[in-house]
């Protein structure tokens, strides 16, 4: 295939540093990058990355509140987990695929606001019902619950494309930074949820530590938009905005060529640009599947081999900590790690067949100790086996998952790398979906 742009090779951005421009501008137009002072665009990144996925971390840690709110119906009760992971990802999966042409359609700012508006709103609900007594209307809450879980995550969707695709055209470590963000909020959910135990005297009630969880989502949110504002005043922002619209209205950037055929620079080259990423999309796909097939629909359900004693941590401690704080602190770990070292390039065989090895995961989980079996041959009977396989589970999602969404952009062409960035978006979601999905074939 040719692709031509303005006199400057596809490649020629690939081989510069994250933040030199002055390959892909003209040489009249070449300024003086200002710093990120204080790295605030990365913390804002960050912060971002926290509050695209604390919410749903805190549904998925709030495990025993839901139990308790459907301890009248046991098949709600068996499945809530995974028709909370579908009613998410679902929703998120069509939400990103408007997103990926919503791109120069609708303006960042309108789609973010708009977005974080409807998640606090869901919040609100979530949180009101929790001092509601559900008790007799089961189904009803569950019903509604789910609405507030599919309308929050139609919202994320758009929010999670247009900030990666906005990291994408900004440089490829503040992609790592939103997914470092991400880490963070899985650990600060996991880590709340362990002080909300332990400090609840009364463990009977399951409501104190829910009602913990969403007020504080709902105050995440809220710093979210804040930061968002404040992200386009920074100088570093303002110049990779106003470099993105120069070289759409530059005359010498006015056409670009594909197999011979000219195109307005204003039309988006979707299947081009789609066929650069395939092998990173199919990688990132296939380890969020991996991941959401087990986690935590699986991984919760394993039990200490010693819970018929009388210890707190063999009891309502240990899926907590095995599942939960044990993946986020290795997924954040994992997705630190991306940031600095990178074992592998962004072309090549290794990354994909990494990520596809992530399916040995599968059998490794299936063979540890449930309470009502072991769907496979129980054979990791120590309470340290499910620690090991989490830690490597998690660090593997973590790094693998950052390294194909951060070299996703880097395959196209500067002017194209935010769609890119939208698109790698959309295959994660995608991944998760599958996921989600597949978690209803494991039966735990």
């Amino acid at each position: 295939m040719e692709y031509k742009r303005s006199g400057f090779e596809d490649e020629s951005y690939n081989e510069t540093k994250d933040d030199d421009l002055s390959p892909i501008l003209p040489k009249d137009t070449i300024e003086i990058q200002p710093p990120d002072r204080f790295s605030l665009i990365y913390i804002i990144f960050v912060i971002q990355g926290i509050g695209m996925l604390l919410p749903w971390n805190f549904f998925i840690t709030a495990t025993e509140y839901f139990n308790y709110k459907f301890e009248d119906n046991d098949s709600i009760k068996r499945n809530f987990e995974k028709a909370f992971a579908l009613g998410s990802m679902l929703p998120s999966l069509i939400s990103l695929t408007f997103n990926i042409f919503l791109t120069r359609r609708l303006s960042r700012t309108c789609r973010i606001s708009s977005c974080l508006s409807v998640m606090f709103s869901m919040f609100l609900i979530t949180t009101i019902l929790v001092k509601v007594n559900t008790t007799k209307w089961t189904e009803n809450f569950f019903a509604v619950t789910i609405i507030c879980v599919v309308v929050m995550n139609l919202a994320a969707g758009i929010y999670q494309g247009t900030l990666f695709g906005l990291a994408g055209l900004t440089g490829f470590k503040y992609t790592q930074a939103i997914m470092t963000g991400q880490g963070v909020a899985g650990i600060f959910a996991a880590t709340t949820d362990l002080i909300f135990k332990l400090a609840n005297p009364n463990p009977v009630d399951k409501t104190s530590s829910a009602l913990g969880y969403f007020v504080t989502a709902s105050v995440v949110i809220l710093i979210t938009a804040v930061t968002y504002s404040v992200l386009f005043k920074l100088p570093k922002m303002k110049f990779h905005l106003s470099c993105s619209k120069l070289r759409l209205k530059n005359e010498i950037a006015n056409e670009y060529s594909i197999n011979g055929t000219s195109h307005s620079i204003n039309e988006i080259p979707y299947w081009f640009i789609f066929k650069q990423i395939l092998p990173l999309a199919i990688s990132v796909s296939v380890v969020f599947c991996v991941t959401l097939s087990l986690f935590p629909a699986v991984v919760s359900r394993i039990v200490s081999v010693d819970k018929s004693k009388t210890s707190r941590f063999t009891n309502d401690l240990f899926s907590t900590f095995v599942c939960f704080f044990i993946f986020n602190c290795g997924d954040l770990a994992g997705r630190i790690a991306a940031g600095s070292y990178q074992i592998v390039a962004e072309r090549g065989p290794w990354l994909p067949i990494l990520c596809f090895s992530r399916i040995l995961f599968i059998p490794l989980f299936l063979m540890c100790h449930f309470e009502n079996g072991s769907p496979l041959t129980y054979i990791f009977k120590n309470d340290y086996w499910p620690i090991i396989i989490n830690s490597l589970f998690a660090l593997s999602n973590g790094y693998l998952g950052s390294l194909c969404m951060m070299f996703g952009p880097k395959l196209v062409s500067a002017e194209y790398s935010e769609t890119a960035g939208t698109m790698m978006s959309f295959f994660l979601t995608a991944g998760l979906t599958a996921g989600a999905c597949l978690s209803f074939a494991y039966n735990v």
